[in-house]
């Protein structure tokens, strides 16, 4: 077959590519084409009849194409060409994979070298000769884009390449729901822009700026806006809460009752706290307003806050405080283990019991706080205690006065010891001589011999 010399290069150009596609696509045939320099335009493809049948119309297609080739250049400035290309230029390979074209980016231009065009183009004359002005309106050959392929896959190539050059937009966001965007470290402003795929500038904080720009390409800048307005509006809404929250009042409290409304270890003011989601701050030591109690929350949980810690106010003012005698000899059975006891009455008849510390001017004053009708309940109960208490103390008493006195009662009647006394010794009696040493009757273990004494019933016996 003939083939064009002005299309040889495409056959042989990136190593022989199209001709292995050819030999891959059918069966293994060989396309030789003549030597470079040469003007011949004979072509020799080998291999099966069918294949070789196919792999030249297959040819002739590619030729047509290349005779019906366009130049189509696409102007766009440099700064996006990076980003249009993608990640190892796979964008641009996608391109032309999908429309069947080449695709040519301009070489960068090196805006640190100057130029002879630059120069014409700013004064429009080189060395003292006017030259013709260069078109302001042309535009740079680093920002052309060059398509080549048939006309009408060049033109949609053409709209895939503008389709990906990043556009700007700018989204209105208060000034001051900037930095919760931004997020700790930048991490909020990173979530959504590796979720949406552009790139988002926060203004600095001087310039006082409500817009917020976001660059990306036009398919995803829908998305990323209506991302960055739905974030507005969760920060607004935490905002107007944090708002409602922090409403404040303040309530008198009489200091002595401060005790009774914290409760032991805490536990009725951490109910209040719970029941009803609000802070309550009392009056530090050192404070001046001993008296203010300050309540923090939502309005309406904060009010009944309030009226909790007032019904207990109330209920405090209500309370009498009455004065009984009981006899100390029962004020521990009646405190209990632990006291346990005290607990115990004090729970059930809902009043405050004190007693005497030890050393006080009256051991037998015992103080009852309450409602009224509850101090009455409660003190007829410790006084049947007392009674109950009282005859077995009476009754224990009468029987230590008959059980025999202990021993250190009994030495307390006793004179003082006069020691061991020895008597009737050997050498406690003056008469009495000395003991013979000589004597072997005395001492047999000397060794003199000791008489027998004769007995009636014979011999001893050793």
């Amino acid at each position: 077959m003939t083939v064009d010399p002005k299309h040889h290069r495409y056959f042989v150009s990136r190593r022989g590519q199209v001709l292995r596609d050819l030999a891959d696509e059918y069966g293994g045939v060989m396309v030789s084409f003549p030597r470079t320099g040469s003007q011949s335009e004979k072509v020799i493809i080998k291999g099966a009849k069918e294949c070789v049948e196919a792999a030249k119309k297959r040819m002739q297609e590619i030729v047509e194409d290349l005779d019906a080739q366009v130049t189509v250049e696409c102007v766009i400035p440099q700064k996006f060409h990076r980003s249009i290309m993608g990640p190892k230029g796979s964008r641009i390979q996608q391109i032309t994979r999908d429309h069947n074209v080449l695709i040519k980016f301009p070489e960068r231009e090196d805006l640190q070298a100057p130029s002879a065009d630059i120069a014409v183009k700013e004064n429009g004359e080189t060395n003292g000769e006017l030259k013709e002005a260069l078109d302001p309106n042309a535009p740079k050959k680093c920002d052309v884009i060059v398509i080549s392929g048939r006309k009408e896959r060049c033109d949609t190539a053409l709209e895939a390449l503008k389709a990906l050059v990043p556009v700007t937009i700018e989204v209105e966001v208060p000034f001051e729901l900037h930095r919760y965007i931004i997020g700790q470290k930048g991490s909020g402003i990173r979530k959504m822009m590796d979720e949406f795929e552009v790139n988002i500038q926060v203004p600095a904080p001087d310039q006082q700026s409500h817009n917020i720009s976001i660059t990306g390409l036009a398919s995803q800048l829908d998305r990323a806006k209506e991302g960055l307005l739905e974030r507005v509006k969760e920060l607004q809404a935490e905002q107007e809460d944090r708002a409602l929250r922090s409403y404040r009042l303040t309530m008198t409290v009489d200091p002595k009752y401060h005790p009774k409304i914290i409760g032991r270890k805490g536990a009725v003011i951490t109910n209040i706290r719970t029941e009803h989601d609000v802070n309550i701050q009392f009056p530090e030591k050192n404070d001046e307003s001993q008296d203010q109690i300050t309540i923090t929350g939502y309005e309406q949980k904060a009010i009944a806050a309030r009226d909790a810690i007032q019904a207990i106010v109330d209920e405090l003012e209500e309370m009498i405080s009455e004065d009984i005698t009981l006899d100390s000899r029962v004020h521990a059975r009646i405190i209990g283990a632990r006291g346990k006891g005290i607990r115990k009455i004090m729970d059930e008849f809902k009043v405050d019991l004190r007693f005497p510390p030890t050393g006080a001017p009256d051991p037998n004053l015992v103080t009852v706080i309450g409602r009224p009708e509850l101090v009455d309940e409660a003190i007829d109960h410790l006084l049947n205690l007392e009674e109950e208490y009282m005859a077995d103390v009476v009754e224990n008493e009468a029987k230590m006065a008959y059980r025999r006195p202990a021993a250190s009662a009994a030495d307390e009647h006793r004179g003082p010891s006069k020691g061991f006394v020895v008597r009737e010794a050997p050498w406690a009696t003056a008469n009495e001589k000395a003991p013979d040493m000589s004597s072997s009757e005395d001492f047999p273990s000397f060794g003199a011999p000791v008489a027998t004494k004769a007995s009636p019933w014979g011999p001893k016996r050793f």
